[in-house]
């Protein structure tokens, strides 16, 4: 990672002016409901305060990484960094405390105007002309800096270390800001087309760690970076399986965001139900082809930038494999609809369904029914996890070396698609 990788990503760096504002309000925590368990988060007063710190995290397998990451008003540590939610047109405040031993930073691509501690946000270089830091920095073991700005057009971007960014952002100093249009929350961009289910918006940040590289920094020890290997690879800050658990889990006090996405079938009498969102950011420095199975998304944005025009023709387009660049951003709407028309009565499967005895019944996550929102009846001993008859599809890194968990398969960037009836489920 470098600048030459966060330039060619497609969020431009722009290192300007912005405007400083009060001081005095109150800080808002990031995600005030955070990925995986409906709506993301809601705009605050965009008043930010984070510490950079150290931690661990732990993987699936038992293992745990020396990282690192930020405290916040509402976690002692956290990775990745909080989600900042905040308004188009409406200031950005974030206020960044350094209890690292060394210097760090935060850069903002896609944002204009941005300053720090109220001068321009520019590059730093030491007496040869060489590039030290992105952005001015916040020194190490106690010094601070606070960067405002003004973001103009809603979207999906990330924020991220401005310094020693090889090793920073491998460390964990990355995270997303969500900006919504001005007076509509529930639309990705000014743009009706692109309205999206309130309870149904979803963020996967993709991300992977090289344990070894991580061993060293702990350490104090050098880094030789041409034999960087990644074992882990993250979503949302967490390996599969642990990507299924709730946000906030207890036993993941340092990984608050899940990524296991819900939707409802669209309604075929032309009901309210609206597409569900998914915000993608690849942190990683190759292309990541992220695949739900069983259904295509539609690509409405890139890097901030809406596909579609107001009063354009439609440019977006569907995917089953929706491909995200380095330090790049997608946008992409999510629907889903149940041919069987949801009565197993008036409309049957045409074939008839095979005997238990001619079945495998594999996993326990199969209602044994083909209906949504039905459930069948079970061979005796198997247990299910189906609460009303939902779906579960997975989705996961078409790159399946990705979606293990040091080499072990189904972990590392894999999480589920539930696909609820339409009149929701009771257990719920």
């Amino acid at each position: 990672m470098n600048l030459r990788r966060i330039l060619a990503g497609g969020l431009s760096l722009t290192v300007l002016t912005g405007a400083l504002f009060a001081a005095a309000a109150a800080p808002s925590s990031g995600a005030t409901a955070t990925p995986g368990e409906g709506i993301m988060c809601e705009p605050g007063n965009g008043n930010y305060v984070m510490t950079a710190t150290t931690g661990r995290m732990s993987l699936p397998d038992g293992n745990t990484i020396f990282t690192w990451g930020y405290h916040t008003p509402t976690h002692n540590f956290q990775n990745t960094a909080p989600v900042l939610c905040v308004t188009a047109g409406s200031p950005v405040r974030i206020a960044l405390t350094n209890n690292l031993k060394e210097d760090t930073s935060l850069v903002f691509p896609g944002m204009h105007d941005v300053k720090a501690d109220g001068v321009e946000s520019a590059p730093l270089s030491d007496v040869t002309g060489r590039v030290t830091s992105l952005a001015p920095v916040a020194a190490a073991n106690g010094g601070t800096v606070t960067y405002t700005f003004t973001p103009d057009k809603p979207g999906t971007y990330i924020y991220e270390s401005g310094t020693d960014v090889n090793k920073q952002v491998e460390m964990g100093l990355y995270g997303a800001i969500i900006v919504y249009p001005a007076g509509n929350r529930y639309q990705a961009y000014d743009d009706p087309r692109t309205a999206f289910e309130p309870t149904r918006e979803y963020l996967h940040m993709l991300s992977e760690v090289d344990p070894d590289i991580h061993a060293l920094i702990e350490q104090g020890k050098p880094v030789d970076w041409s034999k960087y290997s990644a074992k882990y690879f993250l979503l949302n800050g967490r390996s599969a399986p642990d990507t299924l658990s709730p946000n906030d889990a207890a036993w993941l006090p340092n990984q608050p965001y899940g990524s296991m996405t819900r939707v409802r079938p669209q309604d075929p009498n032309g009901g309210d139900t609206a597409p569900a969102l998914m915000r993608y950011i690849n942190v990683m420095s190759e292309d990541a082809a992220f695949h739900p199975h069983g259904n295509t998304e539609r690509v409405i944005g890139e890097d901030g930038s809406p596909l579609d025009k107001v009063g354009s023709g439609d440019k977006s387009y569907g995917s089953f494999l929706v491909d995200i660049g380095p330090n790049r951003s997608v946008d992409a709407l999510f629907e889903w609809f149940d041919v069987e028309k949801y009565d197993p009565v008036s409309n049957p499967i045409p074939v008839p369904l095979s005997p238990f005895q001619d079945l495998i019944v594999k996993g326990t996550w199969y209602a044994m029914s083909p209906y949504l929102g039905q459930q069948g009846s079970l061979p005796a001993g198997v247990s299910q996890f189906n609460q009303c008859g939902e779906y579960y599809h997975m989705a996961h890194n078409h790159n399946l070396s990705k979606a293990t968990n040091y080499g072990a398969t189904f972990g590392g960037q894999m999480t589920l698609i539930r696909i609820d009836p339409l009149n929701g489920c009771p257990a719920q």
